[in-house]
């Protein structure tokens, strides 16, 4: 049986698509069959797993009145206490003396705002700003900034990140916590 080259490439399209890898050479797109209107995508972004957090807060404490904030409800701030993070090249704890500030917006989507710092097994200081959206069913998307000094660390600081937080926390990433104290899970990907 003879087959064309187009029918044959066309093949391994298939077969790519049905295999969820992608065939060498070929441009990955979204289509909604209506004709030129593909989406291609020329530079695939991947995800690479860099660090867990594990951050431990203490109760919420009140920040005042509710009805007084310009960007909606924000009553409450989560003090965090310490902590724990991993990852292949990292390691070390978190520093208490930071919080999560956040804020219900009149459309109901939560605001993560959080400003903490983390310090590596090897004593740098890295101060993480972690912004991000909450959604009504207990999903949570971040985008973590990380700055820190000197060269060992800087793809902290030269790299693009996302993370979502769990909480709450799954039972193999417990870490032991004092009474009142509460803990999320923060899974940080680098985007490659």
């Amino acid at each position: 049986m003879k087959i064309s080259r187009r029918k044959a490439v066309g093949l391994l399209g298939t077969a790519g698509l049905l295999s969820g890898v992608p065939v060498l050479g070929q441009a990955q797109s979204t289509s909604s069959g209506r004709g030129n209107d593909a989406a291609v995508v020329y530079d695939q972004i991947g995800l690479e797993l860099v660090m867990n957090i594990n951050v431990i807060c203490s109760q919420p404490e009140p920040m005042g009145p509710r009805e007084n904030a310009a960007d909606g409800v924000r009553d409450i701030v989560w003090p965090i206490v310490g902590g724990r993070f991993t990852g292949p090249n990292i390691s070390g704890t978190v520093v208490p003396g930071g919080g999560d500030f956040p804020v219900v917006r009149p459309d109901g989507v939560t605001i993560i705002d959080a400003l903490y710092r983390l310090k590596t097994d090897d004593d740098y200081q890295i101060i993480i700003h972690n912004k991000g959206l909450g959604y009504s069913d207990d999903k949570y998307r971040l985008s973590p900034v990380f700055n820190v000094s000197g060269d060992k660390y800087r793809w902290l600081r030269e790299s693009t990140f996302v993370a979502n937080l769990i909480f709450p926390t799954p039972a193999e990433h417990k870490i032991p916590m004092g009474p009142n104290e509460n803990d999320r899970l923060i899974q940080v990907f680098r985007l490659t």
